[in-house]
């Protein structure tokens, strides 16, 4: 039997989830990481990645770092572990964590080229200093990139199909983060960081996570 209901359906494909996160146990990080961060770079030559100026350390803070960086290692792995759903769990295995972990220090006018992180599963940056000196920030914003990115120059650019909130999706969210802040994304979402023009250091740590499955029992 034919219906005669009249029926207009928009539906949501494909979203893309990032996390962000603050908390105490964050917060109570940010002098201890300053600290080991402006030691390290006092004495460590920088390495060149995506960073247009600035100081790049090599990644292997978590062997440098000291208990500050095991223990925002820690977070970022609950927080992305928590997130995550599992749709066929495996007796006897649990969920791993590889890690790549590197400090940036970046004065006014430095910034990050667009990049993605091969070879992660999920990739975490934390705010440690804006390079505001405690004023509201206003630049130095992370931009995501659509991976659908060839849409925004398809046949009528100015006019957008909606995203969840209702309003026409861009190309690129930029996201500008907070001191004590930690946001989480998937490794291979393309993004980029934006100049500061604050009067000190923007201070931030990289860490990727490369999901890997052990026994349970038995440590990594």
């Amino acid at each position: 039997m034919l219906t005669t209901e009249k029926r207009l359906i928009t539906e949501q494909l494909f979203p893309t989830a990032i996390i962000r996160a603050i908390h105490p146990e964050l917060t109570a990080l940010i002098e201890p990481l300053r600290g080991v961060i402006m030691e390290h770079k006092g004495k460590a030559t920088g390495i060149s990645r995506s960073n247009m100026g600035g100081w790049h350390s090599a990644p292997n803070m978590d062997r440098w770092g000291g208990e500050p960086a095991q223990a925002l290692v820690s977070i970022a792995c609950g927080l992305t572990e928590q997130t995550l759903i599992q749709k066929s769990p495996m007796p006897g295995l649990e969920m791993g964590w590889g890690v790549d972990m590197w400090a940036n220090v970046n004065g006014a006018g430095h910034a990050n080229a667009q990049h993605c992180h091969p070879g992660a599963f999920a990739s975490a940056v934390f705010y440690v200093d804006l390079g505001n000196q405690g004023a509201p920030a206003k630049d130095g914003h992370i931009v995501f990139e659509d991976p659908r990115y060839p849409m925004a120059h398809m046949q009528q650019p100015s006019v957008l199909w909606p995203g969840i909130d209702g309003q026409g999706v861009e190309s690129q969210s930029a996201v500008l983060p907070e001191a004590g802040e930690m946001i989480i994304f998937p490794s291979w979402m393309r993004h980029s960081v934006k100049p500061h023009s604050g009067s000190g250091e923007r201070i931030s740590i990289a860490i990727n996570l490369s999901l890997v499955w052990k026994s349970v029992g038995v440590s990594s």
